[in-house]
């Protein structure tokens, strides 16, 4: 298991870390995996109008678990990206999680006012397109003051699940020009700038059709009662080993128990006690597949006075004991 946390300032520099971190090295904007990760290449593009942009094509030797750190800038990375051959990808975006054992093509879009981290598994091949967008370049390209609505909506919906576009026949030629180059291409960055910018004001025009004021997805609920949820669940999965009570939720929600349990629910999709299991399970997955720790070493840090009944909690959530995930 490759493992490794990082804060995101600049695509040339997250470049240049990862390629230490592997023992590689950055050849005219080019990292080739090492033989002890994969291999393929990461190559760092700078657009004429100054944006950073990754394009990846990789296949993985051995697991990986990237974690990006939040930061308080008010950036967002677009991604527009393939991933193949998976038997158990999962992607977290602050406190929400997305598993899938299944292919995945899809555009998103993430802030780097939360955490973002994947876990891929050996074998998984990487087809990607990522560009940092600075608020400067959301002003000028998609009028962000007038968007900021839509922009909220979207970011906020991610509570029931990360939200991402699937791509269609355009995106998929769109991404097969991009990515079908050579890494050593004497392709105008024109030629890149125009196509990536075809793929951003793809996902932005699905954006502002599903998260505009007139079509947003409709909750039973004011925004005062999602800032509250919100506020909420940062508490409840606050410490993974010691879940609060719903009493001491609601008080801190001011809020009456049951109508925190239905405003819960509505919003996050599962009642509170079911959503922190899911990520306190999640947690201890992430922990063994680094290799660093024991069972008991999870079982213990999450809580779990009796080994038993963290083994049980496991299957319950994942159909399998802890020591197959480890076979």
């Amino acid at each position: 298991m490759i493992s490794l946390q990082y804060d995101l300032t600049t695509y040339r520099k997250f470049q240049e870390d990862l390629a230490a971190f592997l023992g590689a090295a950055v050849t005219e904007g080019i990292l080739t995996l090492p033989p002890s990760a994969g291999e393929g290449t990461i190559r760092l593009l700078e657009l004429p109008d100054g944006t950073e942009v990754l394009i990846s094509r990789f296949r993985l030797n051995h697991p990986i678990l990237l974690e990006r750190r939040r930061d308080d800038m008010e950036f967002y990375t677009f991604c527009s990206e393939e991933i193949t051959d998976v038997q158990d990808f999962s992607m977290s975006i602050g406190t929400d999680r997305f598993r899938t054992t299944d292919q995945l093509t899809a555009m998103y879009l993430t802030s780097f006012l939360f955490d973002v981290g994947y876990l891929l598994p050996g074998g998984s091949q990487v087809r990607s397109i990522r560009v940092l967008l600075t608020p400067e370049w959301m002003r000028r390209y998609w009028d962000l003051d007038q968007q900021q609505q839509v922009l909220q909506q979207y970011l906020e919906m991610k509570t029931a699940g990360v939200l991402y576009k699937k791509v269609d026949a355009e995106t998929r030629q769109i991404m097969e020009e991009i990515l079908g180059q050579p890494s050593r291409t004497g392709s105008p960055l024109l030629f890149y700038q125009s196509r990536i910018l075809r793929l951003i004001e793809k996902f932005f025009h699905w954006m502002n059709e599903s998260f505009s004021q007139q079509t947003r997805p409709h909750l039973d609920i004011s925004r005062e009662d999602i800032e509250r949820m919100r506020r909420t669940e940062s508490v409840l999965i606050a410490d993974l080993a010691a879940p609060p009570t719903i009493r001491e939720l609601a008080r801190q929600a001011a809020i009456s128990e049951s109508k925190l349990k239905r405003l819960f629910r509505i919003v996050y999709g599962a009642p509170p006690y079911e959503y922190f299991q899911r990520h306190r399970m999640e947690k201890a997955r992430v922990m063994l597949l680094t290799g660093k720790y024991t069972i008991k070493d999870v079982g213990y840090a999450l809580g779990y006075a009796n080994l038993s009944n963290f083994t049980m909690a496991f299957k319950k959530v994942y159909g399998h004991l802890p020591s197959d995930l480890l076979e």
